[in-house]
């Protein structure tokens, strides 16, 4: 298994390359659960940019993000209503975090949140390397009705600097083959849906 720094936080260019594929699949598999009228929460990353590319097919989709990036790919659907916070942009991440971010979610309630992680130890929980993205990321899971978790493999048995939430808030999690079986046995003990796309 390789090892990572805990606080390392790579730019957004560089996730972007990594396990591509992957990501692809993962951001198709992804839509199954969205429907025509939901509400939804893309959080900012490589995973749910895929997220966001695959979403045409509907119609009536109000969707929040904290993601430059994602917002882009967005605003050319005429037929969904965007959502963006204020707040301080993480370069790295191109996303929008702070008190004045999370301030602005704190406005809403979301039937699904799709969430995209760098640390995932199915012992103790999601994580990533800045705090404050790790706030935000609690904030949008205390205000969706249903959490999805969408990150290839290599995110597990890896911890970053800033805790996010327990296993125990996740609903879904949709990765790629590379998870071991002991990670996916202990998710689904727990309850959780494992989808490998």
């Amino acid at each position: 298994m390789k090892l990572y720094h805990i606080g390392v936080d790579s730019p957004f260019s560089d996730k972007q390359k990594e396990y591509f594929k992957e990501k692809q699949r993962i951001g198709k598999a992804a839509v199954k659960y969205i429907e025509d009228g939901d509400t939804i929460i893309l959080d900012s990353g490589t995973t749910t940019t895929e997220v966001a590319k695959n979403l045409d097919q509907f119609k009536d989709l109000s969707i929040i993000t904290n993601a430059l990036n994602i917002a882009s790919i967005l605003c050319e659907n005429d037929e969904f209503d965007v959502f963006m916070p204020g707040g301080f942009l993480r370069k790295k991440s191109l996303s929008l975090v702070g008190g004045l971010a999370e301030e602005s979610f704190h406005k809403f309630y979301c039937d699904k949140v799709f969430l995209g992680v760098d640390g995932f130890d199915t012992t103790h929980g999601l994580s990533t390397p800045n705090v404050e993205e790790a706030h935000m990321n609690e904030v949008m899971i205390e205000i969706a009705k249903k959490v999805i978790v969408v990150t290839d493999s290599r995110k597990f048995l890896r911890r970053r600097f800033a805790y996010i939430a327990p296993i125990s808030r996740i609903d879904v999690v949709i990765t790629d083959p590379g998870i071991s079986e002991e990670d996916k046995q202990r998710l689904e003990n727990s309850g959780i849906e494992v989808i490998i796309a």
